[in-house]
C-alpha cells in the first residue's frame, strides 16, 4: 500500500510539474526599447560625460508593461553609471508609482547603486514599498515559454531549434534584445524560457528544484506542435542559463547538438565519465566570455577539459568584457551557430 502510494505521490508531483510549464503567445520586441538601450551603448562607448535626456512624455511611447519596466530598470543602471543618482531614484520611483517593483537583493546590497539612494530622504519608505508590492504578487507563476518561428514557417519542413535560458534574473523580452539576428528570424525555430519565481514586476528566475524537468517538459510540448529537426538542437543561455544549457546537456535530460555558452557558470565536479560522453555524443561547444569576468578560471579550466577530451569548441574571451555580451555579440552570435551546426 505504501508503495502504491509513493507512485501515485511521484505521478502527482509529475503531473503537476508539467502543468507549470505555459507557452505564451509571441510578441515582437518594442524597437523603441532596441533604440534606446542603442543609444545608452554608444553614449557608454563614446566615454561622453552626459547622459541620456529623456523627456517625460517620451516614457509614453513604451505601451508594453514588460518593457516599459525593463526601460526603468535600464535607465536606472546608466544614470548610476554616471553617478547621476537623483535621475536613477526618480526613475525607479517613476516605474513603483505605476505599480511596479524591482528585482532588488534581500540585503539590498544589489544593485550596488543603492547605498547611494540611501542619501535621499524618501529611500526608506521606497524600498519598504517596493517589498510591499513584491509581496502582494505572486511568489511563483509558471514556467514559461515563446517562441519565435522563421518568417517563412513552413511546416512540412524542419528547422534548427535554438533553446534560450535567461540568467539568475531576467526576461523574455531581455533575451530578445540580446538574441536578435537575421539567422534567427529566418532560418531557427527559437524558445526563449523564463522562470517561475518572481523577483521584479516583469523579472523571473528559475526554480532551485524542478526547474530541470520544467525546461524538459516545455522542450517536448515545442518539438510535438513545431516542426523541429530534434538533430539540430542547440542549447544557450548566459550565466545561470549558461549552466542550466550544460546541466542539461551532461545528464542528456535533452538530445542536443551544441550548447552556446555566454559568460557561463560551470557546474563544479564534472567527472571524466561526463566529458567522455560529450565526446561520444559528438556535442560541440561554444564559450564567449570576458576577461574580466570573476568566473574566467572557472571557464578557462572548463575549455583545457573540453580540449583535453578532443571535445570540439571554440573559446572566445574578449579582453575588455566582465560578466557579459561583447559589443558585436550579434556577429559572434551568428558565426558561433554556424560552427555548432556545420558538419564536420
Amino acid at each position: 500500500m505504501r508503495t502504491l502510494l509513493l507512485i501515485i505521490t511521484v505521478l502527482i508531483c509529475q503531473f503537476s510539474i508539467a502543468q507549470e510549464v505555459v507557452e505564451i503567445p509571441f510578441k515582437h520586441i518594442d524597437n523603441d526599447y532596441i533604440n534606446l538601450v542603442k543609444t545608452i551603448q554608444d553614449i557608454d562607448n563614446s566615454g561622453s560625460k552626459n547622459s541620456i535626456n529623456i523627456k517625460e512624455s517620451e516614457f509614453e511611447k513604451f505601451n508594453d508593461l514588460d518593457t516599459r519596466h525593463l526601460v526603468f530598470w535600464e535607465l536606472s543602471f546608466h544614470y548610476a553609471d554616471f553617478e547621476e543618482y537623483e535621475k536613477c531614484f526618480e526613475v525607479l520611483k517613476k516605474g513603483q508609482s505605476e505599480g511596479m517593483f524591482f528585482a532588488f537583493s534581500k540585503d539590498l546590497s544589489w544593485p550596488s547603486y543603492l547605498k547611494e539612494l540611501k542619501e535621499f530622504n524618501e529611500y526608506q519608505s521606497f524600498v519598504e514599498q517596493n517589498e510591499t508590492l513584491k509581496k502582494e504578487t505572486e511568489s511563483t507563476v509558471n514556467t514559461e515559454f515563446m517562441i519565435q518561428l522563421p518568417e517563412s514557417y513552413d511546416e512540412n519542413k524542419n528547422y534548427p531549434l535554438l533553446l534560450l535560458m535567461h540568467g539568475g534574473s531576467g526576461s523574455i523580452p531581455d533575451m530578445q534584445y540580446s538574441y536578435r539576428s537575421q539567422k534567427l528570424k529566418t532560418d531557427f525555430i527559437v524558445a526563449y524560457f523564463q522562470g517561475s519565481t518572481v523577483n521584479g514586476s516583469y523579472t523571473r528566475s528559475f526554480s532551485r528544484t524542478g526547474w530541470a524537468n520544467q525546461i524538459i517538459s516545455g522542450f517536448q510540448k515545442i518539438i510535438s506542435k513545431y516542426s523541429v529537426d530534434t538533430s539540430k538542437v542547440i542549447l544557450a543561455g548566459q550565466s545561470a542559463g549558461a549552466y542550466r544549457a550544460i546541466y542539461l546537456g551532461l545528464e542528456n535530460k535533452i538530445s542536443a547538438k551544441g550548447f552556446l555558452l555566454n559568460f557561463p557558470v560551470i557546474p563544479r565536479n564534472i567527472s571524466n565519465q561526463k566529458y567522455l560522453d560529450f565526446k561520444e555524443r559528438d556535442l560541440k561547444v561554444v564559450q564567449l566570455c570576458g576577461e574580466n569576468d570573476r568566473r574566467i578560471q572557472q571557464q578557462k579550466e572548463f575549455a583545457y577539459w573540453l580540449d583535453r577530451y578532443m571535445i570540439k569548441n571554440r573559446f572566445i574571451v574578449f579582453p575588455e568584457k566582465g560578466h557579459g555580451y561583447p559589443a558585436n555579440f550579434q556577429h559572434h552570435l551568428e558565426t558561433s551557430i554556424e560552427f555548432l551546426l556545420k558538419e564536420d
